[in-house]
């Protein structure tokens, strides 16, 4: 069996430590976690500790060997790593070029460019929620003429458009 792990804090450590367990701005794993290190440093046992804090007596002894080994950089907070972004700041580049071409371009059809340029399979849902991220929003487009049409354009038209709200296609 290991030795237990003795903890001695400095009066100015311990002062941190209070402050770090008791501020409401600090995440609450490091607040636990400073708990955890004065609770060892006032004599309680690892296993003691766990049982307090209802957590497993490995993560008391990960929080104190990391405290002995970092110090209070230790206790901080650290997201787990993940993996990668599969949306790279390469890929948002190429798809604002895209986006400056004078066309309309869907989450759909951006997914297939990016599939094409990079190799990378994104939905489509993927692509729209990173476009949103990057500022775009997606506005129902309309083409409208310059200027005032001429009255053959108005007729022409409107014959159009009442064949396609009928269903045909014209040739």
């Amino acid at each position: 069996m290991a030795a237990p792990l003795r903890i001695q804090l400095t009066p100015e450590e311990d002062r941190l430590l209070l402050e770090l367990s008791l501020d409401p701005r600090t995440h609450k794993k490091t607040r636990l976690w400073a708990m955890m290190v004065r609770l060892a440093a006032e004599g309680w046992t690892a296993p003691k500790i766990a049982q307090h804090f209802h957590k497993d007596r490995t993560t008391v002894y990960l929080v104190l060997r990391r405290f002995v080994r970092e110090g209070l950089q230790g206790l901080a907070y650290r997201k787990p790593p993940g993996a990668p972004r599969k949306f790279t700041p390469e890929m948002a580049a190429f798809v604002e070029e895209r986006l400056a071409e004078d066309r309309v371009w869907t989450a759909p059809q951006l997914a297939a460019a990016l599939a094409e340029r990079f190799g990378v399979r994104l939905a489509p849902k993927v692509v729209a929620r990173h476009l949103r991220a990057m500022g775009y929003v997606w506005r129902r487009t309309r083409y409208v003429p310059l200027g005032k049409p001429t009255e053959e354009e108005v007729k022409a038209f409107a014959e159009e458009e009442g064949e396609a709200k009928r269903g045909r296609r014209r040739g």
